[in-house]
């Protein structure tokens, strides 16, 4: 079916039935067994707009994947288009800018900005990419004084319904700008993004572990904590129970923990306060703090890079009441199929975004983040059971919606945006793709 497509592209095409199928269609999400049509490698962006022109002639699906993050089953049925192979960068210190290729990841522009003062907004992952991150919201370390990602999205190279290549911002398409912040992969496939960069003169990051039988006194220092800190200081806890396999260290290898993980750009005086707070609350097992480079930021809670059998859900609030730190306690307090449940700080006030989807950088004061890795696919359906029900105990304080960055593999985006902002997207989507052509990880309802 796709020899044509073949015959025209410069990078690899792989379709069912190749000895390589089965590990190519999959994303970095292991539990979504996300089934495409066909996958192409890009070699380059004119490749991306060879596959946009061939799908557009036959009235196919076109779905934009640099590494995979983000896998769902919206992208059954489409053309897969990896855009790993797109990894320059460009720097301009002086403007504070950052222009990259679709491919490249936050990992490798982090390390670009050792030395400059400066930094990106990578989130837990050095592993995401930079025009993923950004046009699904995300939520960065340093969201606080500097917003999200979909807020620091300056401009982005597009290839449209048309199987035009261009550049957009404010100025030349207000609207699709507004779009592309936070309202994910349905409007066309992005073959570069110019992103803002922010001053980090003195990043600093830290991370104090309890043991778990003290969480609940820490969990409620943080809360304390997190109120009183300064404006760049972000603060973020975690109810941790690591599995007792060999694969982890023997330090923390069948335990558990409640951890606080702090950073800041600058001014570390200002988190020194913020900790001394938490540390008061008990008595830490482990208490490191540490000057970084950019290139250390994203590692600093040493989230996994090899593809992993990941669910998740979330949930936003506004304050970290009593009541909801013993629920946090009684559904991720003791060794289950849920992993972790992170608890995010989340902005310091507004004014700090471009226009963009209203999620995108959302009003609420913290999210929960839990998350599920199970290695035998027999226990997947049990591992979901136990995050919905803890997402329905979560319920209560519930407090706005958050953008697709934090949104389960079975969710809908009319969990992410309101009435108002989910019929201009629509508007949008009508104008620049009124054949439906792209897919992003969740379909536009």
């Amino acid at each position: 079916m796709f020899e044509d497509l073949g015959r025209v592209l410069s990078g690899r095409l792989v379709t069912p039935g190749e000895v390589e199928w089965e590990q190519v269609r999959r994303g970095w999400n292991l539990s979504v067994d996300q089934r495409p049509a066909a996958v192409v490698e890009a070699a380059d962006p004119k490749d991306v707009e060879r596959v946009v022109a061939y799908a557009g002639a036959r009235g196919l699906k076109v779905a934009a994947q640099a590494g995979g993050h983000g896998a769902t089953r919206a992208l059954d049925g489409a053309i897969v288009v990896r855009t790993g192979a797109l990894d320059d960068i460009w720097i301009d210190s002086d403007a504070r800018v950052a222009r990259v290729g679709a491919g490249v990841r936050w990992g490798a522009v982090q390390t670009a900005l050792d030395g400059t003062g400066l930094t990106g907004l990578p989130g837990t992952s050095g592993n995401v990419s930079v025009a993923g991150f950004c046009t699904n919201g995300g939520f960065s370390w340093f969201a606080r004084p500097y917003g999200s990602g979909a807020a620091s999205l300056r401009a982005a190279e597009i290839v449209d319904a048309t199987g035009e290549r261009r550049w957009i911002d404010d100025a030349s398409d207000a609207d699709l700008m507004w779009a592309l912040r936070g309202g994910g992969g349905n409007f066309g496939v992005l073959t570069a993004v110019e992103v803002d960069l922010h001053p980090a003169p003195a990043i600093t990051g830290a991370r104090l572990m309890f043991p778990i039988e003290q969480a609940e006194a820490v969990l409620t220092a943080y809360g304390k904590a997190t109120q009183e800190a300064a404006p760049q200081v972000t603060l973020w806890a975690y109810l941790i129970h690591y599995p007792d396999v060999p694969a982890v260290p023997d330090g923390v290898r069948g335990k558990s923990f409640c951890m606080v993980d702090g950073m800041t750009p600058y001014h570390p005086e200002a988190m020194e306060a913020a900790l001394s707070t938490v540390r008061a609350a008990g008595t830490p097992v482990s208490d490191t703090v540490q000057s970084l480079q950019p290139s250390g930021v994203g590692e600093l809670n040493a989230v996994p890079a090899p593809p992993q059998a990941l669910s998740l859900i979330s949930s936003t609030f506004d304050e970290l009441t009593p009541d909801l730190i013993r629920t946090l306690m009684e559904y991720c307090g003791q060794p289950s199929l849920i992993f972790q449940a992170q608890v995010r700080h989340l902005r310091a006030g507004a004014g700090v975004r471009r226009p963009g989807v209203a999620a995108a950088d959302p009003a609420a004061q913290y999210m929960v983040l839990a998350v599920s890795i199970v290695q035998d696919p027999q226990l997947q359906p049990q591992a979901i059971a136990a995050l919905r029900t803890f997402q329905e105990a979560l319920t209560p304080w519930h407090a706005g919606a958050m953008p697709p960055t934090g949104l389960s593999a079975w969710g809908s985006l009319q969990e992410c945006y309101s009435s108002t902002d989910l019929a201009r997207l629509r508007q949008i989507k009508l104008r620049v793709d009124p054949d439906d052509m792209f897919v992003g990880n969740f379909r536009l309802p």
